[in-house]
């Protein structure tokens, strides 16, 4: 994968116009305490955290918004949901994987390796947004406001890691109980940690492996302390934002169109970075490649092979659709079918 930075150009002059030209529509001020994701990564920091940031002046002060990162709180994300249910935080970036024990049904939009193409994870978003808006709206009162990829998330592993076979007997860091199935299969042990804790874990040895966005990977560090990078696209770890209901109800009409459009297009901006970020991620961690994030670090780059990609295939239909459908179905009795309606028909996989 060779990388190229013309698209994160654009997308940042891009993002920078729709800032300027937000329209003033809002009505009285209206206060926002927004959660966000980790500082140090890529799409939060350049994106996210402008939009944010921005908004006060761009609506001419009809908004503002005081908005925190998860880690400058040293919150862990995993009761993301609660929290908005709490209206501590009117919206939030909440990570699926982190929050698929409140409900199964969310993981859905990111089952590991089923989606290792970014236009297959977008057409399986697309699919699956109606339905996950929804429940989302009447299991946690929240109003979904977007839904975007990461760059893809891979293995940083101490050593040597040559093919998926070669997990046998590895610790593995994951963030989702998918994550927990598929390294399994091969041998694994999986060990959940929050972002903010892997790289002292790594470094101690409390895990051999993690798994992350290559460019996250890189942005935190992780080539400090570990040795190899195995490029086989696992997950996307598409991240949601979501508004507490009571919040967003309680704007005037004209206000939650000006907000969705906005939205919206911090969406589209988020996607639109995220391939080239994949391949940035990889070239400056490995040094293969230009990269433009800072100095590139010499990790082993690994390239999967066509039998790491058919190994992948078993797994998800031997451990990671069974499991998943079978947490989900207990706590949502529809959820196999919607998902079998949905990402499964963008996919060509199938629950039975």
């Amino acid at each position: 994968m060779k990388p190229s930075c013309s698209k994160l150009g654009q997308a940042l002059g891009a993002f920078a116009l729709t800032a300027a030209l937000f329209p003033a529509t809002l009505s009285a001020q209206t206060a926002v305490n927004v959660l966000g994701g980790f500082s140090n990564q890529y799409q939060n920091a350049e994106i996210e955290k402008p939009f944010f940031e921005g908004l006060e002046e761009a609506t001419d002060g009809a908004v503002s918004v005081r908005f925190r990162s998860i880690d400058e709180l040293g919150l862990k994300g995993y009761d993301g949901f609660r929290q908005l249910q709490s209206g501590v935080f009117q919206v939030m970036e909440i990570s699926p994987g982190y929050v698929a024990g409140d409900d199964p049904f969310v993981m859905g939009l990111d089952l590991p390796g089923i989606m290792p193409e970014l236009d297959t994870n977008r057409a399986a978003i697309e699919a699956y947004r109606g339905p996950l808006a929804q429940r989302v709206r009447e299991k946690f009162d929240g109003e979904l406001l977007t839904i975007w990829p990461y760059p893809a998330s891979m293995l940083f592993c101490s050593g040597e890691l040559n093919s998926l076979s070669d997990l046998k007997g590895k610790k593995v860091r994951v963030f989702s109980p998918a994550l927990n199935d598929l390294v399994s299969y091969f041998g694994a042990s999986g060990v959940t940690l929050p972002f903010s804790e892997v790289y002292p874990s790594l470094q101690r040895g409390v895990v051999d492996c993690a798994i992350a966005a290559s460019l996250s990977g890189y942005e935190a560090k992780w080539h400090e302390v570990t040795d190899t990078l195995f490029t086989l696209p696992l997950t996307w770890a598409n991240q949601l934002h979501v508004a507490n209901g009571e919040f967003w109800d309680g704007l005037p009409e004209d206000d939650r169109a000006a907000l969705t459009t906005e939205f919206a297009k911090m969406e589209d901006e988020m996607w639109s970075v995220a391939e080239d970020a994949t391949a940035q991620g990889i070239a400056c961690n490995t040094g293969e490649g230009e990269c433009t994030f800072g100095d590139a670090a010499d990790m082993k780059l690994v390239e999967y092979s066509a039998e790491d990609e058919e190994k992948l295939i078993e797994a998800v239909n031997s451990v990671v659709l069974p499991g998943w459908a079978e947490d989900c179905d207990a706590a949502f009795g529809e959820c196999s079918a919607i998902w079998n309606e949905t990402v499964g028909a963008a996919t060509g996989y199938s629950i039975e």
